[in-house]
């Protein structure tokens, strides 16, 4: 019996295509080039892909009736990975469900190199052949290429065929690149100072890339994108499933960001007046589940115990290999990996921060999904990865979001009001991870939340009517109201529930009992830390004092407390300008002792112990 097919068309958008009987909304709205928000993978877990079926919607699946709201079922709401494409069907797509572009963070500190980059070019003047001077054109290229103070060079077959054609055309006069010790181009003399590179930070959320010219050091245009891998899964757990979930999931993967990475290569050319032809080389740094889905890498063992990446050294590969569109024989990068769940972006951390060059105790925090955490000196430096989970990011968050227009970032209680600020000043349509902890430091500060995370109830609220009367019931669950419907830009009220609460619990709970694992390996206490540095995105938006109110950091002095950006993307740069920090990553890769908490039988106890909230100030 041939197979059957059905048209579903996607509204506000208009798009339409045919898709076979049985797909999920989920996988058509991919097909069709909408990325929606799946943090979970398409499990029915997280309720981030929201899709509205205005025209006999199906019933909803048993996983649809324990995420969404009675009043959601009521308004044809369904959860796209649960709805099978079984007749025609249209189908609304909610602002909040897309997965959209976001704040992302592209600044970050950078430790001070020389400018030494992987590639030169540089212009010669070739004596032309003659009967008194027959050396090979080769030769006198690696001759001339000698006079200027580039030796022991090599030249590829590829470049050598083209070469005689290419010499005399330019009237032995080329501009000559070279990358690591290889001729790779010769270029017209007018162009030898339009030489660039580009520097990645492949996040698991996010996508950065810094347009380079390796001339002067400088960052000529800069470009970030939410990494399209996160309609696939919104963890590196999610996403080693889809991609060993059949054959083509991992190629679709790489696909995802390859495609992406490529975007942001024209829009920095763009912007930078350049052709994407003068990029000769690329640096990337990241986890190690994005380092081996860029690469191509099997990512299974990653996934389970004991947790082992394919390959944790730096790699130097031809960009077209992966798909990179910038020069033909450009080259890609990528930096060495400490562990599974300890990538090349934590060493890029240590190298922009200078942990491995310093000579006082520092403690670096990069809060994420996969909470990376890196404690030491000079003389030693630990790490560790948390499983804190997606909720700083907004994900399993019943109104959570990521940091785009109209999030809320900031909570406070003044007096009897709830003031909140958004991202971009927008009417507010969510909450995002930054603004989660603010709710909970806020409501904490209140008496709202106890110690153990217990929301209380309007009656033992009583003392204080305004905030009583902003206790409201939430599908049998509990919720302080954040705003009202009619101030909403959704129109529906936002709620902080009891279980939002659980989850900020255990996710600043795994990422607390990380630093005091890592403290007591070192043999130090909080007292003995003489800085948190917070990078990543989330880390620098957050207000300490709030992240300390919950437990996330530790109660150090704020003056101790330093943001340090986007400094995976700065280590990224500072690989691409200076090739000798690529031994210097390799060394410092080799050298953290990575702490492996799965393995620990006192660190349940501590993460257990770290999912209560600090006592209030003045409680």
């Amino acid at each position: 019996m041939p197979q059957a097919f059905h048209r579903v068309v996607f509204e506000p958008d208009g798009r339409a295509l045919v898709v076979p009987d049985g797909q999920t909304l989920l996988e058509a709205a991919r097909a069709a080039g909408l990325h929606l928000e799946a943090p979970c993978g398409g499990k029915g877990t997280c309720g981030g892909c929201r899709v509205v079926i205005p025209d006999a919607p199906p019933e909803p699946s048993e996983v649809c009736r324990n995420v969404l709201t009675g009043e959601e079922i009521d308004r044809a709401m369904r959860l796209a990975c649960q709805v099978r494409v079984t007749h025609d069907m249209r189908v609304v797509v909610p602002e909040e469900t897309r997965l959209g572009d976001q704040q992302i963070l592209t600044d970050g500190a950078m430790f001070d190199v020389p400018l030494r980059p992987n590639v030169s070019k540089t212009a010669v003047h070739l004596p032309e052949p003659s009967v008194g001077d027959q050396r090979s054109d080769a030769d006198r290229l690696l001759d001339a290429l000698a006079e200027q103070g580039l030796s022991d060079l090599t030249i590829g077959v590829n470049v050598i065929r083209d070469l005689p054609k290419r010499l005399r055309t330019l009237d032995f006069h080329p501009a000559v690149v070279v990358i690591g010790n290889e001729v790779v181009h010769l270029d017209r003399p007018t162009a030898a100072d339009a030489c660039y590179g580009i520097a990645f930070d492949v996040g698991t959320t996010t996508l950065v890339g810094y347009l380079v010219d390796l001339v002067t050091g400088d960052v000529t245009a800069v470009a970030s994108r939410t990494n399209p891998q996160a309609a696939y899964g919104d963890d590196v757990v999610a996403r080693i499933e889809y991609a060993g979930r059949d054959r083509a999931g991992a190629r679709t993967l790489q696909t995802a960001v390859v495609d992406a990475l490529n975007e942001m290569v024209l829009e920095v050319c763009r912007r930078g007046h350049i052709r994407p032809s003068v990029v000769y080389e690329a640096t990337m740094v990241g986890n190690t589940t994005m380092n081996h889905l860029l690469l191509r890498l099997p990512t299974e063992a990653i996934g389970r115990a004991p947790f082992v990446a394919a390959s944790a050294s730096a790699h130097s590969v031809p960009a077209r290999a992966v798909g990179l569109k910038i020069h033909e024989r450009g080259r890609l990068y990528t930096a060495p990996l400490v562990a599974g769940f300890v990538g090349a972006d934590t060493v890029a951390v240590i190298l922009a921060t200078g942990m491995h060059e310093g000579g006082v105790l520092r403690l670096a925090i990069d809060v994420g999904t996969n909470g990376e955490i890196v404690l030491g000196t000079r003389e030693r430096i630990l790490a560790c990865s948390t499983a804190a989970g997606p909720a700083f990011e907004g994900a399993r968050i019943r109104y959570g979001m990521r940091a785009a227009d109209g999030a809320i970032d900031r909570v406070d209680i003044d007096g009897e009001a709830v003031v909140l600020h958004t991202i971009g000043g927008a009417p507010p349509v969510g909450l995002c991870g930054t603004g989660l902890i603010d709710a909970v430091a806020a409501l904490l500060a209140a008496g709202v939340i106890e110690t153990t995370g217990l929301m209380r109830s309007a009656g033992d609220l009583a003392h204080a009517p305004h905030l009583a009367s902003r206790m409201v019931g939430a599908d049998g669950d509990r919720g302080f109201l954040l705003a009202a419907g009619d101030r909403t830009g959704v129109g529906h009220p936002i709620l902080l529930t009891q279980r939002d609460v659980r989850e900020v619990q255990l996710a600043k709970g795994a990422i607390a009992a990380g630093i005091e694992t890592l403290l007591e390996e070192f043999g130090a206490g909080t007292d003995d830390v003489e800085e948190v540095l917070l990078a990543g995105a989330f880390g620098n938006f957050i207000r300490p004092d709030r992240a300390q109110a919950i437990g996330l950091i530790p109660p150090v002095p704020r003056e101790k407390v330093r943001f340090v950006g986007n400094a995976a993307g700065a280590g990224a740069r500072m690989l691409l300008v200076n090739r000798n920090m690529r031994h210097v990553a390799d060394d410092v890769a080799r050298g953290v002792e990575h702490v492996e908490l799965s393995q620990r039988p006192d660190f349940q106890a501590r993460f257990a112990e770290a999912m209560y909230f600090p006592q209030a100030s003045g409680q």
